[in-house]
């Protein structure tokens, strides 16, 4: 029997959690050959709250995609998002070692072996580090700076941070299961990769992943993530909002889907839904007008942040390709048509295809998939996972719970302890370049700034005022 080498990646949203299976074809595409969606409670906002409940919403996901494929999945790589999710910029410099020959390849090795040591806040650890652009002798920027001429050679780093008790979480729930995890990525990173293409990263563009309770903001230009944020609001919000009009929390996923829309004035204005109580008595009338208009609300608040953000990111007017919508919450009727006139940018709703084979796009289809498929593809760029064939019954699994297993200690990397900086004297105008490297080597390690805060304290009831005033005027026209 052929032996496979599949990769396996771990999605888990506020929402739902999703296991994708991959495998790289002789194209050196990938074949997604299994994905499974399941709900799961005890995740808010991205962080995990209760770790009984997400661990047994996994194990139901991977068990579900071990019986598809035979196997029994022991190593997965997994993604992460929630607003301790973000990025900071670094810039730091080397002397060109042999200015008479230009920039080699070792001067930026040295240049990265310094970003190496930069150290994160202490409650922080580094996931990240991605060059933003190269500088020699402070005028000339360069896509490659090797083989141009100068005496220093400069760069701005994207570092992309997470908190560690999140992350340390997440591994914690995939141990329950018996799943090692290799690493962990940025969701908003991951989905780029997946729904992105080549002319969008180059010309600059905004990837929107609306989630179940986030969303993720990720902006692109020549072809280099460029800034990454993520908004406490997604689809969680709507629903609540929707449950405002004693629409039993049952129904109200399906009515928003099926009936809803994201711009009050595209629905219909006098047609009426029946909503279904536990009782014939109970049973509600839902104009389809208030409904758009509560989703609207809510959805516009979300598309104002998204517009923020890409504004705070400095690249608002260089995204020539707009933005691409995807995740879950992207299947909404005419949430891009409010996208545009909220953001004034092109908009496109967008599912995994880049990096794919042409066979799995069908499996792939539905933009909830978008980040497990983005996780897929840069986990198989680092390796296949470790996976053992015919599993042997577990009885008690079949009763939906699954022994510890010793597993390895988890891989990911913590940053040393925060320290402050040690303020250095102002160097010498005349000192040698020798000397200068001497002095830096000397420096405390540079330490990235703490996150700032946000307010989001009132946006909520904001919202929901400005719903009601718009709610109370369309139920008394209608009456």
């Amino acid at each position: 029997m052929e032996r496979k080498n599949y990769t396996v990646a771990v999605d888990l949203g506020s929402s739902n959690v999703v296991v994708a299976v991959g495998e790289k074809n002789a194209e050196e595409r990938l074949d997604v050959v299994c994905v499974v969606s399941k709900p799961v409670e005890g995740v808010n906002a991205g962080k995990i709250e209760n770790i009984e409940l997400v661990s047994r919403a996994i194990r139901e996901a991977v068990s579900e995609a071990e019986e598809q494929l035979g196997i029994r999945i022991t190593e997965a790589y997994a993604g992460i998002s929630g607003d301790f999710v973000r990025c900071a910029r670094h810039t730091d410099h080397v002397f060109v070692y042999d200015p008479q020959n230009g920039v080699n390849q070792k001067d930026v090795d040295a240049l990265f072996d310094r970003m190496r040591n930069v150290q994160a806040p202490d409650d922080e650890t580094i996931m990240d580090r991605v060059p933003q652009n190269y500088v020699v002798d402070d005028n000339q920027e360069v896509k490659n700076p090797v083989g141009s001429f100068g005496k220093k050679l400069s760069s701005t780093f994207n570092f992309i941070l997470c908190l560690k008790t999140p992350m340390q979480r997440l591994d914690m729930a995939l141990k329950r299961v018996g799943i090692k995890m290799l690493s962990v990525t940025s969701n908003a990173i991951a989905t780029a990769e997946a729904v992105l293409l080549p002319d969008e990263k180059e010309e600059g563009v905004a990837v929107v992943d609306i989630g179940g309770g986030v969303t993720d903001v990720a902006v692109y230009y020549r072809n280099v993530v460029r800034y990454i944020a993520t908004i406490p609001m997604g689809a969680t919000a709507i629903n609540r909002d929707i449950r405002t009009m004693s629409v039993p929390e049952k129904h109200v996923e399906s009515l928003k889907q099926k009936y809803g829309s994201a711009v009050a004035e595209l629905a219909p204005e006098d047609k009426l839904i029946r909503v279904n109580g536990r009782t014939a008595r109970e049973a509600k009338d839902i104009l389809l007008r208030n409904l758009a208009t509560v989703i609207e609300a809510r959805a516009t608040d979300i598309a104002e942040f998204v517009l923020q953000e890409i504004k705070d990111s400095g690249y608002i007017g260089k995204l020539a390709y707009g933005i691409v919508l995807t995740g879950g919450s992207a299947k909404l009727k005419d949430l891009d048509e409010l996208f545009r006139r909220v953001t004034g940018m092109d908009v496109r709703v967008a599912s995994a295809e880049t990096g794919i084979a042409e066979e799995s796009k069908e499996k792939a289809a539905d933009p909830a998939y978008a980040t497990a498929v983005g996780i897929l593809l840069k986990g198989a760029e680092q390796g296949a996972c470790a996976f053992v064939e015919r599993p042997a019954a577990r009885p008690a699994e079949q009763q939906g719970f699954r022994p510890p297993q010793p597993q390895p200690a988890p891989e990911f990397r913590h940053t040393p302890r925060f320290q402050q900086p040690v303020q250095a004297a102002p160097a010498a105008p005349a000192a040698e370049e020798a000397e200068e490297d001497a002095a830096a080597e000397r420096e405390e390690a540079p330490v990235i700034e703490p996150k700032r805060k946000r307010d989001w304290g009132s946006i909520f009831q904001k919202t929901f005022d400005k719903i009601n005033k718009s709610f109370t005027a369309a139920e008394d026209e209608e009456i």
